[in-house]
């Protein structure tokens, strides 16, 4: 799998270098929406610093827009698209977090932002949701409503310690947001983790465009620094009252606000690390020798670095130890001399 994020404005200044050597190869950058009670488009303040920093270090970038319901959502979408401009990296997303409407009512709103986003860029959007927020609203009144966003793909919000389980329609899901408390280089705040549910190859030959020239480097000698999950009882304990909306885009009022995370523990292992680690010792004695370095003995590049030291540490083989049968057998004797003396 992939890892990647999801930023806003509230994650402040970012340092992309930073990001993009802690080994993130995608991102999601909030670009827009239209606030409660307002009919004015807000632009994020940070999007278009978010998208040239993105831009030079070769990181995949989307843009998402979150979705209101008191305003036309044909309007919203062709806001959103003109904002954005050309779509050359990740295609356009639908945040989908809150609804002052459920049911029909709701889906066709959403469906018609939808298709009007995919329309104008010329590429399938991305739907953004979760299971506690889907399922009530867009299925309030006949499952079958929702069929139609199968042939959309998905980026399901779940955080949970679990493999998350698809929302109808979708049989699996490509993206997953599986923290909002995630610490990682080049930036000061908290931001959402993710995982792409595929290669690098994967990502680029199905959410790129045709003949992009865009590619994200490679670099498998580099470690990528470690991503830490922080604990947030006070957040935890605001999803299990079922109020909290997920953290990509900040808070919301005067809509209804459904529990978008449905589980809230942290994963132990979500995904794997992208870079092989291979150990100093060898190369140290090698450079006093002279001599060439060994290959390394580790060849699983797929365990993450402390595993991979841990295994390097104890797997190895030991020297073999000569025993003397002389020298065991004088033990013995000498063990049942003095329990004889004893007696």
């Amino acid at each position: 799998m992939i890892p990647g994020i999801d930023v806003s404005h509230w994650q402040g200044d970012i340092d992309w270098k930073k990001i993009k050597e802690a080994g993130v190869k995608f991102a999601f950058l909030k670009a827009s929406e239209f606030p409660d009670k307002k009919i004015t488009m807000y632009e994020d303040e940070k999007f278009e610093a978010n998208r040239a920093g993105a831009e030079e270090n070769g990181i995949y970038w989307g843009a998402y827009h979150f979705f209101r319901t008191h305003v036309d959502p044909i309007h919203q979408a062709e806001s959103f698209c003109n904002l954005v401009g050309e779509v050359t990296s990740l295609p356009l997303v639908l945040d989908l977090e809150v609804a002052g409407s459920k049911g029909s009512t709701l889906v066709r709103k959403v469906k018609s932002f939808v298709e009007t986003c995919t329309s104008i860029s010329g590429r399938k959007m991305i739907i953004y949701t979760s299971g506690g927020f889907w399922r009530p609203y867009m299925t309030y009144e006949k499952l079958t409503d929702v069929d139609w966003a199968a042939e959309y793909p998905l980026w399901m919000a779940r955080y949970t310690s679990q493999w998350p389980a698809p929302i109808y329609p979708w049989s699996a899901w490509d993206f997953w947001q599986y923290s909002d408390h995630g610490r990682i280089p080049g930036t000061k705040a908290s931001v959402d983790l993710n995982w792409f549910s595929g290669s690098l190859d994967d990502l680029r030959e199905r959410f790129l465009p045709a003949g992009s020239q865009q590619s994200v480097e490679e670099t498998e000698e580099e470690i990528p620094a470690p991503i830490v999950i922080e604990n947030n009882p006070q957040h935890n304990e605001s999803q299990e009252s079922g109020s909290e909306e997920t953290t990509t885009t900040g808070t919301t009022s005067g809509e209804e606000i459904a529990g978008s995370i449905e589980d809230n523990e942290s994963p132990s292992d979500p995904g794997q690390s992208p870079a092989p680690v291979t150990t100093g010792v060898t190369e140290e004695v090698n450079a006093s020798s002279g001599s060439q370095p060994a290959a390394s003995t580790n060849t699983n590049e797929n365990i993450p670095c402390l595993l991979s030291f841990f295994q390097y540490a104890f797997t190895a083989k030991k020297k073999e130890k000569k025993i003397n049968p002389q020298e065991s057998q004088d033990w013995i004797d000498d063990i049942v001399y003095r329990d004889k003396k004893r007696r």
